[in-house]
């Protein structure tokens, strides 16, 4: 009784529910009914652009991802002919057969599938316009930083350049009054207009130049209102006692006329010097015939300039 009692439990155990199961999952006729109905629905309902694309993806991805080559087909045999063998690549083998240096594909070449309307080409037109475009603009970048640089020079140098013409300027003007302390015997009171643009020296001849273009623009003011007034008796109140002077000196004013109108190329040398250049010759010229210093501005009495710090201004600071 005490092993029929145990193999009692054993069977109890062991029990599986299989048929129970089965029967439960047993197909009725109104769901057999539906199911069919469904299936045939979805089979007529006919698919969308999405699907049949997906579809089409995963056929062709499922194609190239196959490696194994059919060796029956026709085109198997055609590159077997040629030597070729399953799993080595086409072409010619390297020099020497090394592997490393061998760059044959295994693989076929990748299929990139066109998913716009772009025409053939488009899209390496596309990457090379970016390509040109990030170029661009990393040179952009570049250049921009060097635009700043030189122009930040450039700046300082047009800062230098106007400070030296200013004192350019200067000079000729101090160039001019030491000649006409000079001169003042010889001169006695002769106007400077009675004086040959050539007779100046070259270094200060532009100074002398700008006037007497200045006073001949004033002096053909003066002979339109003149011609104007149409009275012989006219007297311009703004017009100063040294225009009178030269408007009456026509002999002289019309030689100086023609004198500017002619070309003079040693002016036109000197001033196509640098301007620190055409300083630094002045500032010279001053020293060594005039012993007058443009830093110091001071005229020392002898040519020894005792106390004057050098030529330079950096060694005026």
């Amino acid at each position: 009784m005490a092993s029929t009692a145990g193999e009692d439990e054993d069977d109890y155990l062991n029990m599986t529910f299989d048929e129970h199961e089965k029967a439960s999952k047993k197909e009725t006729l109104t769901q057999r009914k539906k199911r069919l109905a469904r299936e045939a629905e979805e089979r007529g309902r006919p698919k969308s652009k999405a699907q049949i694309a997906e579809e089409e993806r995963a056929k062709r991805e499922a194609a190239l991802n196959n490696a194994n080559v059919d060796q029956s087909s026709k085109a198997f045999k055609m590159m077997a002919a040629l030597g070729y063998k399953p799993g080595s690549a086409l072409g010619k083998v390297a020099p020497g057969g090394n592997v490393t240096s061998d760059k044959r594909l295994l693989e076929p070449i990748a299929v990139d599938m066109k998913e716009d309307r772009s025409g053939i080409g488009a899209d390496s037109e596309k990457k090379r316009r970016f390509r040109e475009e990030v170029e661009r603009q990393a040179n952009s970048e570049k250049r921009q930083k060097v635009d700043a640089e030189e122009f930040r020079i450039r700046q300082q140098q047009e800062r230098e350049e106007k400070h030296q013409e200013g004192q350019f300027y200067g000079a000729m003007k101090v160039a001019e009054r030491l000649e006409d302390e000079e001169l003042a015997d010889e001169r006695s009171l002769q106007p400077r207009t009675s004086r040959l643009l050539g007779s100046y020296n070259v270094l200060w001849r532009g100074l002398i130049k700008q006037r007497m273009l200045g006073e001949r623009d004033r002096r053909m003011r003066h002979d339109m209102t003149q011609s104007l007034s149409r009275l012989p008796t006219y007297d311009d109140p703004d017009e100063e006692r040294e225009d009178q002077i030269a408007l009456s000196r026509k002999d002289l004013v019309e030689e100086a006329d023609i004198e500017l109108d002619q070309e003079d190329k040693e002016l036109e040398e000197f001033e196509a010097l640098p301007i620190d250049e055409k300083l630094q010759k002045l500032v010279l010229y001053l020293r060594e015939h005039w012993h007058y210093c443009f830093w110091c501005k001071y005229r020392y009495p002898d040519d020894a300039m005792e106390g004057c710090p050098g030529v330079s201004e950096e060694e005026h600071d």
